[in-house]
């Protein structure tokens, strides 16, 4: 008996635990107002190339960008999408995000050095006809993103 209740007790404890990363990533969406807060350089890059990377990245921070059903707008050329623009949320195994550029052998320690919860990060991929972009969220108004090594960090308006 006691071991049927431990059983059942383990079974949904696990559920839960799914249940809450699958809900944590779906009530998360990158559709709204962004605006680039930080910037720092990706941790797969070398020491030397550093103060070039910060020196470029600090171009788009107070960035904004707005995320909308059927397009996306920002003065940055880049993130500009008049039409055509799809969405697709998920979570992400720590060892995707970045796709898969956080270093071995142990991404999940960069990961949270950059802030990111343990377990499945839920993220945002955005393609348009001139880019695509993924977005990994801290949480639900925090998202990272890495652009030409740079990693930048968004807060919700």
């Amino acid at each position: 008996m006691i071991k049927s209740i431990r059983s059942l007790s383990l079974a949904v404890v696990a559920l839960l635990a799914s249940a809450e990363i699958g809900t944590r990533a779906q009530d998360i969406s990158i559709v709204g107002t962004w605006e680039i807060v930080e910037m720092a350089p990706a941790p797969w890059t070398k020491e030397d190339d550093h103060k070039a990377l910060m020196a470029q990245g600090r171009g788009l921070l107070k960035l904004a960008i707005t995320f909308a059903p059927n397009n996306v707008t920002s003065k940055f050329k880049l993130f500009q999408c008049k039409r055509g623009v799809s969405y697709e949320h998920g979570p992400l195994q720590v060892d995707s995000l970045f796709q898969g550029n956080l270093p071995e052998p142990n991404p999940t320690a960069h990961a949270l050095r950059l802030g990111f919860p343990r377990g499945d990060i839920p993220s945002a991929d955005v393609r348009c006809v001139n880019a695509s972009f993924s977005f990994h969220f801290r949480d639900r108004n925090t998202a990272l993103f890495a652009l030409n090594n740079v990693i930048y960090t968004l807060k919700r308006r």
